[in-house]
């Protein structure tokens, strides 16, 4: 008996251990195979956020100025709210706002949706709010893009064919020339191409977390730009493709579209009422064929068949017996919407930038397009995959060589003139700028160069375009608010502004307010100090920054300053300087 009990135990004891042991086994083979997928995706993540940050390099991105409108407007907004954060919330939101637009008048919260402001925010508190700082942001919301559209091509490809599609995706010309600008179409084509994979798994499955997920990516794509409403289509034209109308009757589906309308939807109304009265728009229908062309030439005109052959091999031929794959439906669904949104809401023109969202379909069509090639061309002697690789590599070969290029940014040498203002005598000046222009690009370049350099707030920044004329958001109602040098020159001593830059270019047709500007500093020259032209480390292409200083300022510091904003806050915005700040 106590040998069967002994021995019993032993195989007890046995049994435990091999209990205790097993899941131990699996749990470190899990764990195992967790950190080598997490080292395969990092390093696909850093691969492509390098080859990013080259083409930015490439771009001359780090070393010009943010020189688009939109950009600085993006830059100011994204530092205020940031500077909002540190500063412990001092007052409430709207007075801090107008404070900032005093000493930085480019702030435009809510002509866009705050994601990328507050992207922005947050990201500058822990990176520092310079041209890199800020460049690496963009160039890591473009690589994820890149990285999931690796994603969703790897496991039916393979890693060189979906790594082909990520790099073609950041090299394609309009992703690098946005990957070097701090623009809100790169957040937004990031967040329309999570929506329609979220979709397009929902189609699949009919599962609610998709419908939810879809719903929160296509908020948080109209959180950032009103482009993102063309989501809000989506779901129409994928139904329209699978005919699978009874989806309608899903309240899982209907989840997706509530969490849209209650999340974004305020925003959005919001939005539009700001937006109204301050440019002149067009009917987008005018726009309806050049975005279309926009699209078919979007990887270049060579590559549209191949484009073409993917579209017909992975959502036509598989829709006529209701095969076709979900994701791919929504990878067409989205190349449309994105086209119908913008030919159905009037819009100031039609802009490239705004199609970077079809940039990720487009490549996943001409992936699906040289698998179906390597498919119809039968080699005996080469594998499927390496007739794919084959004709890949052809199409690499005519996209290097037809449509891709390195898109450099202008340098201007606002940076200088901002360097050189930042010195210890000059941080309680008053600065007036004034650009020639239709947009007045060179205003918004100083003002960005100046905030990212000092411990906002602290220059006062004044816009010609503002102070002495006005004007809507695209420049339409102009007219000018003084007539003669004199009435300018008076308007300069009472401010005062002690710093005046002046930014030409040859060939562009200047404002009057700026040709008044330049007659009120050419008649009374013996006030004015000229302080330099720039730039004068590096050369500019074209145009020049001349700088005067006033002599014998009065009430240095002190005063109240006004800002009329008839059409954006249709109300005047005052500052009352109280001199050290």
């Amino acid at each position: 008996m106590a040998s069967e009990v002994d021995h019993g135990s032993t195989l007890d004891s046995s049994a435990l251990l091999a209990a205790r042991e097993a899941p131990m086994y699996l749990r470190k083979s899990d764990t195992t195979r967790i950190y080598i997928s997490a080292l395969r995706w990092g390093s696909v993540f850093l691969a492509l956020l390098v080859v990013a940050i080259l083409l930015q390099w490439a771009g001359r991105a780090y070393s010009s100025e943010f020189s688009s409108p939109d950009e600085s407007a993006h830059l100011v907004t994204g530092l205020m709210i940031r500077d909002y954060i540190t500063t412990g919330f001092p007052r409430a939101p709207v007075a801090f706002a107008e404070e900032y637009y005093v000493h930085y008048p480019k702030v435009a919260f809510g002509m866009w949706g705050p994601l990328l402001h507050i992207t922005e925010g947050v990201w500058t508190l822990v990176f520092p709010t310079t041209r890199s700082g800020l460049l690496l942001l963009i160039a890591v919301i473009f690589t994820c893009t890149a990285v999931l559209l690796y994603r969703e091509l790897v496991a039916e490809f393979g890693t060189v064919m979906a790594l082909a599609a990520a790099l073609g995706f950041l090299i394609t010309p309009v992703v690098q020339r946005y990957t070097g600008m701090i623009m809100a179409d790169g957040l937004v084509a990031l967040m329309d191409f999570c929506a329609a994979m979220a979709f397009g798994r929902y189609l699949n499955t009919r599962q609610t977390r998709y419908s939810v997920w879809f719903g929160i990516f296509a908020s948080l794509s109209i959180l950032t730009k009103g482009n993102g409403m063309a989501l809000v289509l989506l779901p129409g034209f994928a139904i329209l493709f699978t005919r699978q109308f009874n989806i309608l009757k899903e309240r899982s589906f209907w989840i997706g579209v509530a969490i849209v309308a209650c999340i974004a939807g305020p925003w959005q109304y919001y939005s539009a009422m700001a937006l109204v009265g301050i440019a002149e728009r067009k009917n987008g229908w005018v726009f309806a064929f050049e975005y279309a062309r926009h699209i078919l030439s979007f990887l270049g005109w060579a590559l549209l068949p191949i484009v073409l052959l993917g579209v017909y091999d992975r959502t036509i031929a598989p829709a006529r017996n209701r095969l076709a794959d979900g994701k791919w439906v929504s990878a067409a669904a989205l190349v449309c919407s994105v086209w119908a949104f913008h030919c159905t809401v009037p819009g100031p023109g039609a802009q490239v930038r705004y199609l970077i969202a079809v940039g990720p379909p487009m490549l996943m069509f001409l992936v699906a397009g040289i698998h179906l090639l390597a498919r119809w061309i039968a080699v005996s002697a080469i594998t499927p995959r390496q007739r794919g690789w084959a004709i890949a590599a052809v199409v690499i070969t005519v996209f290097l060589t037809t449509g891709f290029s390195v898109q450099r940014k202008r340098y201007y040498g606002f940076d200088e003139v901002a360097q050189r203002l930042e010195r210890p005598e000059y941080k309680n000046s008053v600065l007036l700028v004034s650009s020639v222009g239709e947009d007045q690009d060179g205003e918004g370049m100083f003002i960005s160069e100046i905030a990212m350099r000092e411990k906002r707030p602290l220059h006062i920044v004044l816009r010609a375009s503002k102070m002495l004329s006005q004007s809507d958001w695209m420049g339409g109602h102009y007219k000018l608010l003084y007539n003669t040098p004199q009435e300018v020159m008076n308007f300069l001593r009472t401010m005062p502004v002690e710093i005046v830059v002046i930014h030409d270019e040859p060939g562009l047709v200047a404002d009057a307010h700026h040709k008044l500007l330049q007659q009120a500093i050419a008649e009374f020259s013996q006030e004015w100090e000229h302080m330099g032209t720039y730039p004068q480390r590096r050369a500019a292409e074209n145009g020049s920054i001349d700088v005067y200083r006033l002599k014998s300022p009065t009430n240095h510091g002190t005063g109240k300053i006004r800002i009329d904003l008839p059409y954006t806050l249709k109300r005047q915005v005052e500052f009352k300087r109280r001199g050290e700040y």
